[in-house]
Formats: C-alpha cells, sequence, structure tokens
C-alpha cells in the first residue's frame, strides 16, 4: 500500500504540474519529470533568476517589441534547430527565420548553436511556465 499511496502522490503532483504545460490530451506522468522537478522548484528564488538571466531579455523586448522572439524561439528549439521546420511551422520564409534567430541571439549574447545554450535555453523556457 505504500507504493500505491506514493504512486498516487505523484500523480497527483505531476498533474498539478501538468497545467502549466501546452494543452495535450493526455500526459504520461513518467514522461513529465523534468516539469515537475521545475514545478518542485517552483517558489525558489534561484528558478527564476536562472529564467529571468537566460531569457529575461526576450521576455523584455516581447513586451515592448514585435515580432515577438520568444514563440519563434520556442518552436525553434521544439524542433532541435531544424529551420526549415521551424519556418514551416511559424509561417515564415526561411530569411524571416534566420534574421528573427539572429536578433535573439543577439539579445540573448549567446550562440543558439551550442548546446549547453539549447540545454539552458529550453530549460528556461519550461520553468517560466511555473514561476510567476
Amino acid at each position: 500500500w505504500a507504493a500505491a499511496g506514493a504512486a498516487l502522490r505523484h500523480a497527483a503532483e505531476t498533474a498539478t504540474a501538468a497545467q502549466g504545460l501546452p494543452e495535450r490530451p493526455w500526459y504520461d506522468a513518467r514522461r513529465l519529470d523534468i516539469d515537475l522537478l521545475l514545478w518542485r522548484l517552483r517558489e525558489h528564488q534561484d528558478l527564476a533568476a536562472f529564467v529571468d538571466r537566460a531569457i529575461g531579455p526576450l521576455r523584455t523586448h516581447d513586451r515592448t517589441s514585435r515580432p515577438k522572439l520568444l514563440p519563434t524561439l520556442e518552436v525553434y528549439l521544439t524542433h532541435a534547430g531544424r529551420k526549415a521546420e521551424t519556418a514551416r511551422e511559424l509561417h515564415l520564409n526561411r530569411q524571416t527565420l534566420y534574421n528573427r534567430l539572429a536578433r535573439i541571439a543577439e539579445l540573448l549574447g549567446t550562440d543558439l548553436d551550442d548546446p549547453q545554450t539549447v540545454l539552458a535555453l529550453s530549460l528556461a523556457l519550461r520553468a517560466r511556465r511555473h514561476t510567476k
């Protein structure tokens, strides 16, 4: 029974953490470990500071300027840096996408082809759903 109770608590926590995620017909609790971890850390100031350091300049840009760049970055990372797929999903020509990606890299002062940068940006984008 102890294992059943722990599994039920895990499922309930995961369901709560999934509330900040993009809508889907169903979620597999075993595949949401990163989001569950980020949700558990949502009140920790270090997580908010990490999000601000990683994507703060884009958030500031998007509050006052067009086009909004966070959605572009999110789609780009979702497609693992595949520019043709990203442009297609965003209904952009490739040159427009290249210009946006260059602007994102400039605002963040980073290289979007660097694996560590990609990991940090992916985590920051996921974490922002759980932070205030």
